[in-house]
């Protein structure tokens, strides 16, 4: 198995979200980056190329998710949990923040929120590797917490690549934030974070190891977050090394009580 991943991102692959493999092809460039000249090409209708997309990606990669033993419930209810999207967050290569979409959940997400876009192929999209590209053309900004610091951060893309440098993997789709101008790759003591959309204000996010039951008595081991100061945790992630090659990482959210995975990604190696 393989992996699709960011040039340079060797570095970032030694942490909690992600595993020791090789990067794979640029996502996102800095193409992504650039600012946006006026639309040319407005998107009234992306339905057929997302359903496209999602038939090329399929799920057979799609694992079950555990039910995970209920906790105390603390931020999220059945009323806010819809309000917002947590993600695991990632710099890349070229010190931009982004994170991963394999069940385009987030882009149904962001096209709730704002359907004013632009769409972009083939080259259009990007000059080497081609691709879809969606762009928006109001802002959408989002909370960046790395390093146990917040930042804000306007979403430029989301974007999955066509030619890929690593055939036979799965070229998941990525949304991608403006740089931050004093966060690099270097730079960062952690280089994956949470990503919160959108922006919320007053954030106050501490994280620690955790460990959880699953319904059947299995002890998870992860991390959480408390993301309101009162120390019942309000996300949990973990990854489960599913082959060789390739983990399979999870994020729930805690609903009154109640654990929902709300984000999946699969992380193959690019040999």
């Amino acid at each position: 198995m393989k992996r699709i991943t960011t040039i340079a991102t060797a570095l970032l692959l030694a942490t909690l979200f992600s595993c020791e493999q090789k990067p794979k092809t640029p996502i996102p460039t800095e193409n992504s980056q650039k600012t946006v000249e006026k639309p040319q090409e407005i998107a009234v209708n992306l339905q057929p190329t997302l359903d496209s997309l999602k038939k090329i990606i399929g799920n057979k990669w799609v694992k079950q998710n555990p039910v995970l033993e209920p906790t105390q419930p603390s931020f999220f209810t059945k009323e806010n949990e819809n309000s917002y999207f947590i993600c695991p967050l990632q710099i890349s290569g070229l010190d931009i923040p982004f994170v991963w979409d394999d069940n385009f959940a987030l882009v149904d997400f962001l096209l709730a929120q704002n359907s004013n876009t632009t769409l972009k192929k083939g080259v259009k999209a990007d000059k080497d590797y081609k691709g879809t590209k969606i762009i928006w053309n109001q802002t959408i900004d989002g909370l960046i917490w790395l390093d146990n610091r917040t930042y804000k951060s306007a979403i430029t893309d989301w974007y999955v690549i066509e030619d890929t440098d690593c055939p036979g993997t799965i070229s998941f789709p990525s949304v991608s934030f403006q740089k931050i101008n004093t966060v690099t790759e270097s730079s960062v003591v952690n280089p994956n974070g949470l990503a919160i959309i959108p922006y919320r204000e007053n954030s106050k996010i501490k994280s620690s190891e955790a460990e959880i039951k699953n319904k059947n008595g299995k002890t998870i081991q992860g991390t959480g977050y408390d993301i309101n100061g009162d120390s019942i945790p309000d996300i949990f992630t973990y990854i489960e090394t599913v082959e060789e090659m390739a983990v399979y990482k999870r994020l729930y959210i805690n609903v009154n009580g109640q654990w929902k995975c709300k984000w999946v990604h699969l992380d193959e190696e690019c040999i």
